[in-house]
């Protein structure tokens, strides 16, 4: 699974969440989805931590990370 899918499904689960409470009288339905809630979000940060599919340089020895996008010469310096 991509990263953005993961997100996407994260985010309709939080919309869920937040909508069946306010309209279902079912406790169990809505204390199923409050427990679930840390392993959705859970799964999802690995998903998206584990996501390759934009590659990026690799760190050399004495390099620092940073962002990819951006040159050091860029970026303000304190």
């Amino acid at each position: 699974m991509k990263a953005t899918t993961a997100v996407i499904w994260a985010t309709i689960y939080l919309i869920i969440l937040y909508v069946v409470p306010n309209y279902s009288s079912s406790a169990l339905l809505t204390g199923l989805l409050y427990v679930s809630f840390p392993v959705i979000f859970i799964l999802m940060v690995i998903i998206v931590l584990k996501d390759d599919s934009i590659k990026s340089k690799e760190l050399g020895k004495d390099d620092e990370w940073g962002y990819a996008d951006k040159d050091k010469d860029e970026l303000w310096i304190m």
